[in-house]
């Protein structure tokens, strides 16, 4: 059985070469030594008592999927009509050999790595062929030979996407992409988020696609533009209106700390400014006898003390500081008798004046003392 595989024309430095023929008892010549070098170059031979020949496939595709960040991932596929159960176990036989390497059908990739270096010559950028594959399948009536490889620096970097036109050529600005044939295609797919924005080709579904017979009277050029950002897989969205809600929460109380740190600072500020004595009066403190110790002191019941109700302002206060030891803060006499701060001021510049009590200025307070009592 004979498999043939006719590829695309080519314009690659192989003039002058002679093409290897395998014949069907596994012999390799040149054309001459072909009987009809029209129909046996390139035509592998698979060994077969019938010497069944495929000699043309069904189809041929190229299709090419680039890559934005530089590269494209080629794969050739060529499809055979299999018409009896003689071919199919021929083209299984030889599926087995082509997927490990060891057949020649034509789909050889060292022949693209040759090309591949010959557009790194002609634009000055390394590309290479890497990660190659090989594939046959039989489904139904059909065998598929796929040839998959990577060609590097495959695509040129422009400053809204990238455009796909030098790594097809060559030195002299030829290409090495001149036409395909019937019965082929060239499929050149579109990346997610970008769209073609120049080509001569027409669209299939966003891919440009080349149907043969089809020359190429210029090299082959198509421009694509990045249209959106590529959307996130499912579930790794970003939940911002729950992150949002989170801080605004964590916020608010946050504030709610604050304010009540401050008002306990505050609370605590009032009630040291109204119980902590100045440093400068810090020794008449000291001696001065605390609110306990007053009742403390207080006689009981039926001694004679006159109620305080009974008295005048001005006695009052001389009754407050008698119980006091003779002396007392004016602040503190406010918050025994529970009169207004200009009250107790006024009443006690008046008493001063008539020499019934002392004032003395301490630190931001007055001490008041009985006439008798040493301050």
């Amino acid at each position: 059985m004979r498999i043939a595989v006719p590829l695309f024309a080519l314009l690659v430095l192989l003039a002058g070469t002679t093409p290897a023929v395998a014949f069907a008892d596994g012999g390799v010549g040149t054309d001459s030594d072909a009987p009809d070098s029209s129909t046996a170059v390139d035509r592998p031979t698979l060994a077969s008592s019938s010497l069944a020949r495929i000699d043309e496939p069904a189809v041929t595709e190229l299709y090419v999927a680039p890559d934005p960040r530089g590269s494209a991932r080629w794969t050739i596929s060529v499809h055979y009509n299999l018409s009896s159960s003689s071919d199919r176990a021929a083209f299984d036989r030889y599926g087995r050999e082509f997927e490990a390497g060891d057949a020649d059908v034509g789909l050889d990739v060292a022949f693209f790595r040759t090309l591949a270096d010959e557009a790194s010559r002609a634009t000055g950028r390394e590309m290479s062929i890497q990660n190659t594959t090989r594939n046959a399948t039989v489904q139904n009536d059909t065998g598929v030979l796929s040839l998959s490889f990577t060609w590097t620096n495959f695509v040129t970097d422009t400053d809204e996407g990238f455009v796909i036109q030098d790594a097809v050529l060559m030195p002299a600005n030829r290409t090495w992409l001149a036409s395909i044939g019937p019965s082929q295609r060239l499929v050149v797919e579109t990346p997610s988020g970008y769209q073609v924005t120049d080509t001569r080709f027409g669209l299939d579904n966003g891919s440009v696609v080349v149907d043969g017979p089809h020359t190429f009277r210029d090299p082959l050029t198509i421009s694509y533009q990045q249209t959106a950002v590529e959307e996130p897989p499912p579930g790794s969205e970003i939940p911002w209106l729950l992150i949002g809600g989170v801080l605004l929460v964590g916020l608010g109380l946050a504030v709610a700390a604050y304010v009540r740190r401050r008002d306990s600072d505050s609370d605590t500020d009032t009630a040291d400014s109204a119980t902590v004595p100045d440093t400068e009066d810090a020794a008449a403190v000291a001696d001065e006898p605390s609110e306990t110790d007053a009742v403390e002191t207080d006689e009981p019941d039926g001694t004679g003390e006159v109620d305080p109700a009974l008295l005048s302002d001005e006695e009052r206060v001389e009754q407050l500081l008698d119980r006091n030891g003779g002396r007392m803060k004016q602040a503190r006499i406010v918050q025994e008798t529970g009169w207004s701060d200009a009250k107790v001021s006024q009443l006690l510049s008046t008493m001063a004046d008539e020499g019934r009590v002392e004032k003395l200025r301490l630190g931001r307070e007055n001490l008041i003392s009985l006439p008798d009592e040493e301050p």
